[in-house]
Order: structure tokens, then sequence, then C-alpha cells
């Protein structure tokens, strides 16, 4: 039962996606195994594509018109040829089947039962090279700059002997060996090739980075020698190679062959990446690097940047990129500047090995999280959306932006590279040159102005796209929405708050439910339209899509409005294990709404005001996956799931399962203060998100559950402990990966799950040390929620770094916590933030007899395990009868112990230090 009244939570005082359990993943292979084909319906267009030989061609582009459909069906061969078009009425209608190479096929059908064609295509009469499908290809990678970049060919050799060039923390000695130029592109020199003998050398400026590069490669220094190295940079960046030109020389035969490798290298990309580096370097936003020297030969005042790709003896693909401004590795939403790559997705040392602000930065004492990388600033997203029948998207999308700096003239959106751009027009209907490669190559969008961008003024763009992968059919009325934050093109990602207006066209059995506050809603003959606005810039836009019933429930406390949206049915993967039949969803999404006001009421006095009036949590056909988007939540269906289900489902209790059926919808409710409210500035600082998340969650059991919630509390804070500490098959802990400051740098192929395991875990612990240290028997929480009040109000709708969060805390820190005397709370940070060291304690106690009924407690308390600098606060407690209560804290530094005598007004049954598990421990 839940609390629903402040005033209990008051009374109190005195996520989802991060488990992962092998269990877990047993039952999913088992899901996958059993999913049954889907049947084809009375009324169905399929078929098989072929040339005039008989042999199948995959890829044909089929298109279906007429009947009663508003929307064109559009549909790929697959593999084998084949195609198929369920839920068709009766009708005429023209089958439309294209194929690059060959003659268009158009065919008139009538359709009143199931139809099975085979199409044959003849071969082109005559060969028509198209760049990309769409209503305006003439504009499509074929910017006249942009063509000279791509196809960009070799100029003069130098000899290039005994020269050393310093980059930031790397240094790059050419000991013997020729230096090709490329050809210049409107007079600008883009890269360059190294061939011969020398040696690269990297010295990380930090210790963190020095700790992270020696725990993947085994040295705290990166020292290899390399043959071959091919740099691509902005024009000044050449003038750093130019001191070391010799001779002109002949230009070796194997130049050519080594730039074409690297072209293969870096402009291909698999659907499914093999390792981290490889998702960030040539996953849905990888860049183009011809795009992005395109934006450098437009502007000459353009950020600079120099890439490297180093053929070394002992690794074949490390990349050292320095980038100023938009950052080395823009795909981590970072501003550090340098980064080097080991890029080997099948190997175990593949990874980040460094990445870290410019040498200069520290310097001068301005390197940041908070460093503003944007080139443009976004104001608004106007975008329209059309799903069709056979769930293919098309969308137009207006953006409306801002330059930050003068002169540049290209933009890069993130956009899934299934979904193609077909024409992009400018704020006065003008078509724009755009890039956007094939899809398994370095696919990514750009859009190219037509005249440099003026700072102060507003300008807009729109695209015209249409695609595939953004949704995936589920079952009877239920979708998997694929594309998170891709579905439309986003400039800048979380990194900035934008106002959205969201018009969506979709099939009338279905219901959009979106971020925003819903404006109207309309039927056009067979398809519903919903229009929505969000009243406040967001972080990013989102929706669930699905047959969707709808209960709502009252908050006369908080005044949020709370709906819920639930499927009736089950997903295809799901249907057949019995112990789900009995799932009542109307019953328990009126359970999830239950929890959702709960926690809204909780978090409102813990940490102030939402900044949404309104709530959406929505059913997800997922099993074990929630996420939180402003004003709308996905929930797993295993939070609609009851104890019994889960015991006849997996054929036992499990602690850990049952523990995040528990946690996921308060986890992903908090989320619309941390994440949404509060955004993040870097992923060194994400775990201001998903910790604070994970706490709210703990912070739930302990204030919103009615009855005694010691033993859920305590075992929450015990999972949390173990996610941390417990070692994998490689014997290593989350924890020894790294600090929890290093973000998404945790993930290595030796410890895969360490940036969840550490992450949400320690980044709750965090908050609850905190909480912890601030406690007082007078004024209890009180400090530790006035911190909180003050943190999300100084950075309601911007984005928190850890050293702002820290200032926070170090304006509402007690003397008590002042364990350095000098009014910083370094100590704690660089102990649980920037440290990775965890202590072990002993307690000892004796209770003896004192005068007037009173007990003396005698107690020691030892710590180990950590450095002669590290200090602690140790709540102990005592239990008089009703339960374990606090009665202080006691301070521990180094591996030590620490004795202290304290009255006691009777004797106590038990006393006991971190009785709540407050404090992370061994």
């Amino acid at each position: 039962m839940l609390l629903d009244t402040l005033r209990e939570i008051k009374g109190r005082l005195v996520e989802t996606r991060r488990l992962y359990f092998p269990f877990l993943l047993k039952v999913v292979f088992v899901v996958l195994w059993l999913a049954a084909p889907a049947w084809l319906h009375a009324e169905t267009i399929s078929g098989t594509v072929e040339d005039q030989s008989g042999a199948v061609i995959v890829g044909a582009r089929i298109e279906i018109v007429g009947g009663d459909l508003a929307q064109p069906v559009v549909l790929s061969s697959d593999a084998q040829g084949r195609f198929s078009s369920p839920d068709l009425k009766p009708g005429t209608y023209s089958v439309r089947v294209t194929r690059d190479g060959f003659e268009p096929l158009v065919k008139t059908v009538e359709l009143r039962t199931t139809l099975q064609l085979r199409l044959s295509l003849a071969i082109a009469k005559q060969q028509v090279e198209v760049i990309v499908h769409g209503a305006n290809p003439a504009f499509a990678n074929s910017d006249p700059v942009y063509r000279k970049l791509r196809e960009v060919g070799l100029g003069e050799t130098f000899r290039f002997d005994n020269f050393t060039m310093q980059l930031d923390a790397a240094t790059f000695r050419f000991q013997k060996g020729t230096l090709t130029i490329l050809s210049p592109v409107d007079g600008i020199v883009t890269g360059a090739i190294y061939i011969g003998e020398g040696h690269f050398n990297l010295k990380p400026v930090t210790v963190f980075d020095a700790f992270d590069l020696n725990r993947r490669s085994g040295a705290p220094e990166a020292d290899e020698d390399f043959t071959e190295v091919v740099f691509r940079f902005t024009g000044q960046e050449r003038m750093r190679l130019l001191p070391g030109l010799g001779d002109k020389v002949e230009t070796p035969g194997d130049a050519a062959a080594i730039f074409d490798h690297w072209k293969e290298k870096v402009r291909k990309r698999r659907t499914e990446a093999l390792g981290f580096t490889e998702y960030l370097l040539h996953g849905e936003s990888m860049d183009n690097v011809d795009a992005d020297l395109l934006a450098a030969v437009y502007n000459s005042s353009h950020p600079p940047f120099l890439n490297a790709y180093i053929r070394a003896k002992k690794h074949k693909d490390l990349r050292f990129f320095v980038r100023a401004r938009v950052g080395a590795l823009p795909q981590l939403d970072s501003p550090e500047e340098v980064t080097l790559i080991n890029y080997a997705p099948d190997a175990m040392d593949d990874g980040v090995w460094y990445l870290d602000h410019l040498k200069s930065e520290y310097q001068q004492r301005t390197a940041s999280s908070g460093e503003d990388r944007r080139l443009f600033a976004t104001h608004a997203y106007k975008i329209e959306t059309v799903i069709s029948k056979n769930d293919h998207l098309f969308s137009s999308a207006t953006v409306t932006f801002e330059p930050l700096l003068a002169g540049e003239r290209v933009l890069k959106f993130a956009l899934l590279p299934s979904l193609r751009v077909t024409r992009v027009t400018d704020d006065r209907g003008r078509d724009l040159y755009f890039v956007q490669e094939k899809l398994k190559e370095d696919g990514s969008f750009y859009v190219i102005l037509s005249d440099p961008a003026e700072t102060g003024r507003q300008y807009s763009i729109t695209a015209q796209y249409e695609g595939d992968k953004v949704l995936e059919q589920a079952g009877d009325g239920s979708f998997y929405v694929r594309a998170r934050s891709s579905w439309y093109p986003n400039l800048n990602g979380f990194g900035e708050h934008v106002l959205y207006d969201l018009t969506y066209k979709v099939p009338r059995k279905y219901k959009v439910i979106s971020v925003g506050k819903l404006m109207e809603e309309s039927t056009d003959q067979n398809y519903a339209v919903s229009h929505w606005v969000t009243s406040k810039p967001v972080a990013v836009a989102g929706f669930n899509y699905g047959d969707y019933k709808k209960i709502e429930l009252a908050d006369e406390i908080t005044g949020y409005k709370i709906s819920g949206y639930y499927l009736t049915e089950l997903p295809d993967n799901l249907r057949n294990y019995k112990a789900l039949q009995s799932m009542a969803p109307h019953a328990m999404t009126k359970y999830a709404l239950e929890q959702t006001r709960a926690q809204l009421q909780l978090c409102s006095f813990f940490f102030g005001k939402s900044s949404y009036d309104e709530i959406f949590i929505t059913e997800q056909p997922n099993f074990a996956f929630g996420q939180s988007w402003p004003n709308l939540v996905y929930l797993p269906i295993s939070a609609y799931t009851d104890s019994t289900q889960r015991w006849m489902l997996f054929g036992n209790i499990d602690n850990k399962f049952t523990g995040f059926v528990q946690e996921v919808t308060p986890h992903e409710v908090a989320h619309q203060w941390w994440g949404h409210a509060v955004g993040w500035a870097s992923y060194h600082d994400q775990w201001l998100s998903e910790g604070f998340a994970e706490f709210s969650a703990g912070l739930f059991l302990q204030q919103a559950v009615a009855g005694d919630w010691r033993k859920d509390y305590i075992e929450f804070w015990e999972r949390l402990r173990k996610r941390i500490l417990e070692k994998n098959n490689y014997g290593l802990a989350p924890n020894d990966a790294g600090p929890l400051w290093m973000g998404l740098r945790l993930s290595s192929p030796r410890t895969e799950n360490a940036y969840q395991d550490l992450t949400y875990p320690k980044g709750a612990y965090i908050l609850q040390m905190l909480r912890s240290i601030m406690y007082s028997p007078q004024d209890q929480d009180k400090p530790f929620i006035a911190m909180m009040h003050d943190f999300v109000e100084k950075h309601r709708d911007h984005a928190a770094s850890t050293e702002s969060f820290k200032a926070v805390v170090e304006k509402h820190m007690s003397k008590t916590m002042d364990l350095a005397g000098n009014g910083r709370m370094d100590w704690f940070f660089n102990e649980w933030v920037y440290g990775t060291q965890v202590p072990r304690y002993h307690f000892e106690y004796q209770l003896l007899p004192a005068d007037g009924g009173q007990v003396k407690l005698h107690m020691t308390i030892t710590q180990s395990e950590v450095d002669e600098h590290f200090v602690m606060l140790v709540p102990i407690f005592a239990d008089f009868g009703k339960g374990m209560m606090r009665i202080g804290q006691m301070g521990v530094t180094g591996n030590s112990s620490r004795s202290a005598d304290v009255m006691l007004p009777g004797q106590p049954k038990k006393v006991a230090f971190n009785a709540f598990k407050d404090i992370l421990e061994r």
C-alpha cells in the first residue's frame, strides 16, 4: 500500500534499464527463439522481385498506392527478394518497383483476396547514377566543394626526416620517411600521408587519464612505433608540418593504396557495432570527415581540428584527434578536445585510451565540462510526422536556430541513418545542398547553408525525410519505438532545451502519446491526427505509439495531472507464457499511477516542484527496460506483473528482479527532476541524472510505502553495494574500472557493464552519504532538503556539472562536514567521485551501567583498506526496543581505529554502525 499524502511522507522524516541478470538474459533468448512468425491476413499483396534470369533482387523499392490508402505503402525486398503488405482492403492498387540498374516496373492489380506476385525487372537501357532517392536528388551529396573533398587526390611528396611535432599531450617523431600532401581544395590543403619510420608518445595530463590508459594498455603512457599516418586537418593546421619538409621526391607507390584504405576504413559502418569504439566512431552519428572539413573550407574561422590515423606496429588502428570547441569525440557530448582511441572492436584493448581537455586549459584553469561546444543554438523544432499502415515514417522537420560563430555554413544533425532525407529548403523555400551518404557508409546528415551565417540572426531549415526502423511491430497493437532521440534531425542532442511543436498522423486505430501538451485531435479519413506543443523548452522529444487505453488519477496535493496508458494484448514474444495470461493491465496501471503520484509528491517535497504539470505513464512491450522523457514515461511490461506471475514465470522469487520491479517506476518518474528539470553537462556528469534517480527510488521505498519499510530499504542499498563491488569473470569489480567521474569510459571489454553498475548505484550512494553526514537529531533531513531545492533551482532547465553540484554542497555544508578545515568538500568528492577507494569497517562496543540509570557506551570503529588521507563520517545507531535510531556519527581517518564513550539514557538492545546502509563499505 502506498502513502498518498504529503503529511504521511513528512511524518517519516525522523531504472528500468539498469539491472543485468544472467537469468533475465536466458529468458530473453528463449523468448526470441519462441517468437512466432507473423500470419498473413486475408487481404495481402506479397510477392518476389526477380531479374529476367530468375535471380532474386534484394533491396528493391516497392511502392503501393490506391485502394483506401491515404499514404503510399513503401517496402523493400528482403534477402530472398520477397515482400509482403498485409491489412489492405479490397480494391484497385498500383504496385511500382524500382531498383538501381533496372527499368522501373508498374503493375495494376485488383485485390479481392491474397495476391502473390512475381515481378520481373528488366536491365536498365542506360546507366543512370542515382546518388540518393528523393524529391530533389540534384542537391544530395552534390555540393561542388564537397565533391572535391570526397574525391581529393594526391599532390606533391617531400622527404620528411628527423622532425618532431608536439600536439598537446602527444609527440610525433618522424625519423625517416616521406610526406605526401593531398591536392588543395579551393586552395586549401586538408591532409597528408606519412610513410616511413616514426614514434608516437602520449603522456596523460591528469591522473585519471593516466590510470585509465594504464588499465587499458598496461602502461601509464602510450608509446608506439608507426609506419604510416594519414592526417586530415583544417587549413592552418598544415603549418605544423611545414617546418619538417625536405626535398621534393617521387610519390611512393603505395601512397594511393594507403589513402584508399583509409577511405574504406572511415567511410564504412556496420548495422551492429562489434565494440565500444565502433559504436562511438561508426554508429548512427558517425562523422563524415569530408563534411567536417567542408565546414572549415567554407569558413576560415571554423574551430580547427587535426585527425591522425596511425598504423603502428603493435596496434594497427590508433586514432589521435585534436578538435577545438566541438570536442574530439562529439559522440560523447563532451567538450574535451584531445583523444587517443585504439580502434580494435574485436580486441580486449579496444577503447578510448585518452580523452581530456587541452593542456593550456589546465594551465589557465579554464577546463570545464560546461564549455559550450555548440556551433549553433537551436530555438525550436516544428515536426510533422505521418506513420503509414506498414509503419513507414514520413516527416517534415523545420529547425529554427541561431549561429554562435560567424561565417558557419555547415550544420550536422543526428538522424537515424535509415531515415533518408529527400529535400532540404531554407526559410525562403530555396533548395539547399545536403550530405547524407549511403546507409552503410558515413551516412550522417549535414546541411549546407547558401551563405555564411551571421551571429545574432535566426535562421530555419526544413528537411523532408522518410524511412523505417523507427518503429517495430511487437504484436497486436503494440510497437517498439527503436529510434529514441534520432527520429528527427537533432542538432545538439541533450545539450540544450528547445521548444517543440509536434503533429502526428497515424492509422486511426492507434494512439500517439507525446512529450508536450495535447492541443487538439482530429481525424482525416482513416488517420488520427494529434497536435502537441511543449509549453517550455525541453531537452528531447519522444513519443509512444500503439493501441492504448487511458485512465487518469488526480493528485489534489501537488496538482499534477497523471494519466496512464496501457495495452490490452501481450506482445508476440510473451504471448505463449501462461504466467502472463492472468495480467490485469487496467488494475496494474492504476497501481503504477498510484506509485507515480506518491513519487511526485515525495520528490516535490525533497527537491522542489517539477518543471511539468502533467505526466503520461505508458506501458511499452519491452520486458525489462524503462525510460523517461519530459512529462512522458515508458514502463516495461514487468512493472505490471505481480509477485505470483513473476514466480510462475521464473520458477522462483528472485530478489534482484523483485527489486527491479519495485524501483523502476519511482526511478523513471524521478527523472522528471534528474535529467529533464536538471540536465548534465557531459558524460562525466551523467551520474547526477542516473545516480540521483536511483537514490530517489530508494527514498521512495523508505518514505512512500506503508508498513515497515526497513527490510526493502536495506535490501535496496545492499543490492547497490553488491553491484559496485562484485567481481566479474575477469576478477574485476565495476569500482575497479575507475572513478565514477569517468562515466561511459568505464566500459571496456573486461568491464562491459561498469558504466551501468557504477553510475547508477555509486551515484545513488554518494547522494545518500551526503544525506547521512548532513543529518542531525535536531534538524533531521532539513539541511539536505534545503540543499537539494537550491541545486534544482540553480540548474532548472540547464545542465549541471559535478563541480557546480559540489559548489551547492559547499554552500550548505555544516561545521561537522568541514573535515579538512578549509570550508570545502574536496575530501568527500576526491574520495567518492574522483576516487575508487571503498573502506572496510569493524565495529565493537561495550555497555556499562552508569549513575542515574544511564548506560555508558564504549565503542571502537576500525577503518581499513584505504590510504592515510581517507576520512569518513560513520553513522552510529542504537535499538531501544522500537527499532534502530540514529544516535550520532564518528569520523575516522586512514587505516586506523577510533574509540569514543557516549552516555545513553537507558539500556539498548543493540548498538550498530551503518544500520541502514547509509554509507558505502566493503
